[in-house]
């Protein structure tokens, strides 16, 4: 029976599998990209094929890579190029439209014995992936090959695709948070840009006065926004939610790190509009967008989705707590399907796009390469990608991803929540949290 209970457990799926598989139109599989989307019913539509062929000659080889819709150009034009160097390689994307979609058709390709050869795997699933045995290792393909990845992606990011002492995954993009703060406003009220959390809540304190706030950030919206949003001032005093201890998960709540974490944010929140813990993701950026905001966590999507302002807004690194400047990290992952019928070819595709600087510059999409090299390259060359460049140096995941990390996020939310709507102290949410959320966390022993 295949493994996929650790990965149910992590995905909190919804109640039926869709089906998936290696559907190709009449006329078989394209020459070059062809594109198949396919929704969460596991219903497929070929949407371009600019050449067929009846037959596939004995040396052509058909790839399979499971990808989310709105990464499709991103994904296409980092593989054209070898594509064109190499013919008889023929590639199906297969878009998704949903991270739950995309998560349900790897388990089901997975059950019927119908791996794809090529996943995209969000950060935070890929440890259930490993668990439920739907990637495999790739330190044999590495190794043959004479790749350190060491040299060419971020240390810190590496890790995320690791499972006892084993690699199985590669960084394609990522996504870190720096601060942004309205310069005209700082200039208003004499504020110098703040470089530690304690100048951060004194210059928000400066700022929230005739109708303007120090901070904006919606600070309920989901079980996430505490370790990772939120989570960069915990990060900053070198606080985890839980970490790995001689392979086991232990939670590090009932800590002076987190207590200080905590104890800033209910600060904070006396300088943020009254409506922060019921905004939306678009309310707090649209707030910020008035420019009666001080300050706000900025990530490289908000280029994009930030509507036109009429103020002056820079970028910043993150205030330090007892730490250092450290930010959050996240993002997707390249893997080969545990059952790949051309794990050759997969991992040949796959090294090119991870050990080429345009390749993975085109990963990047709206969010930031992993690899140092690619910020040599167009558009990370532009000078608003610095600072986030400079932020990536002690940018760190927020915990490495057990099974059940949903479950524990959402635990650890409801003490987050009691906390700034004050229903609870902070030293007896700690307390209590810590043994609530070890309790869960013992579930992947």
């Amino acid at each position: 029976m295949k493994k996929t209970l650790a990965v149910v457990l992590a995905l909190t799926m919804a109640t039926g599998l869709c089906a998936c598989g290696g559907s190709q139109g009449e006329d078989g599989t394209a020459k070059g990209i062809q594109n198949t989307a396919r929704t969460d019913q596991g219903k497929s539509e070929d949407i371009e094929t600019p050449e067929n062929t009846n037959s596939a000659s004995p040396e052509e080889v058909n790839l399979r890579i499971l990808i989310q819709e709105t990464s499709a150009d991103s994904v296409e034009a980092a593989i054209a190029p070898y594509l064109e160097q190499n013919p008889n390689v023929n590639v199906e994307l297969v878009k998704a439209p949903d991270f739950v979609a995309m998560n349900q058709n790897a388990i089901a390709a997975h059950q019927a014995d119908d791996d794809y050869d090529l996943i995209t795997v969000n950060h935070v699933d890929t440890l259930a992936y490993v668990k439920g045995d739907i990637i495999q290792p790739i330190d044999e393909f590495v190794k043959a090959d004479g790749i350190n990845y060491e040299d060419i992606i971020f240390t810190s990011l590496l890790e995320q695709g690791k499972s006892d002492g084993q690699l199985f995954a590669i960084p394609i993009n990522t996504g870190t948070r720096v601060l942004a703060v309205n310069k005209e406003l700082f200039e208003k009220y004499g504020q110098k840009y703040p470089e530690t959390q304690k100048e951060m809540l004194e210059a928000a304190a400066a700022m929230t006065k005739d109708g303007n706030f120090g901070f904006v950030n919606s600070m309920c919206r989901n079980s996430y926004v505490p370790t990772y949003e939120q989570g960069v001032f915990l990060m900053g005093n070198g606080g985890r939610l839980y970490e790995i201890e001689d392979g086991h998960p232990v939670a590090k709540i009932d800590t002076q790190e987190m207590k200080d974490f905590l104890n800033f944010n209910v600060e904070l929140l006396k300088y943020m509009p009254k409506d922060c813990l019921t905004m939306t993701e678009d309310d707090g950026r649209k707030a910020f967008a008035t420019g009666n905001i001080g300050m706000y966590v900025f990530g490289p999507w908000e280029y994009s989705l930030m509507p036109e302002v009429d103020f002056t807004y820079e970028l910043i690194k993150i205030p330090s707590g007892t730490k250092e400047q450290a930010s959050t990290s996240g993002g997707f992952q390249m893997a080969i399907g545990s059952g790949s019928k051309n794990a050759g070819e997969a991992w040949n595709l796959m090294k090119y796009i991870t050990t080429t600087p345009e390749a993975m510059a085109s990963m990047a999409a709206t969010d930031l390469p992993t690899m140092e090299d690619a910020y040599k390259v167009a558009p990370y060359t532009d000078k608003k990608y610095d600072i986030f460049r400079d932020q990536l140096e002690t940018a760190y995941l927020a915990g490495i991803p057990v099974p059940n990390l949903n479950e524990v996020s959402e635990d650890f939310f409801s003490y987050w929540t009691d906390v700034l709507y004050g229903k609870i102290p902070v030293d007896e949410a700690c307390s209590k949290a810590q043994d609530s959320v070890q309790k869960l966390l013992d579930k992947n022993k």
